[in-house]
């Protein structure tokens, strides 16, 4: 095999794993990156929809259940 190929295989190996750990491991989801809060929502039972697909109640990354007791956002109507 030339020289020059194995120098061009090299560098597009090197250059693809570059790639990929600085573009390729972006697995997260929307929820995650956004921080939500009570004013997020406009009713209570939106927001506890919310709690509960994404966790709730023995998850709380966006403590919406503040005394909990797995009913969030209590002061929305």
């Amino acid at each position: 095999m030339n020289k020059s190929i194995i120098w061009i295989l090299i560098v597009s190996a090197l250059v693809s794993g570059l790639l990929w750990l600085l573009l390729g491991n972006r697995n997260v989801s929307s929820t995650k990156l956004k921080d939500y809060d009570c004013s997020d929502f406009r009713t209570q039972r939106e927001a506890q929809t919310f709690f509960e697909s994404n966790g709730g109640p023995s998850s709380d990354p966006h403590n919406l259940d503040g005394d909990k007791d797995g009913k969030v956002c209590e002061s929305l109507k």
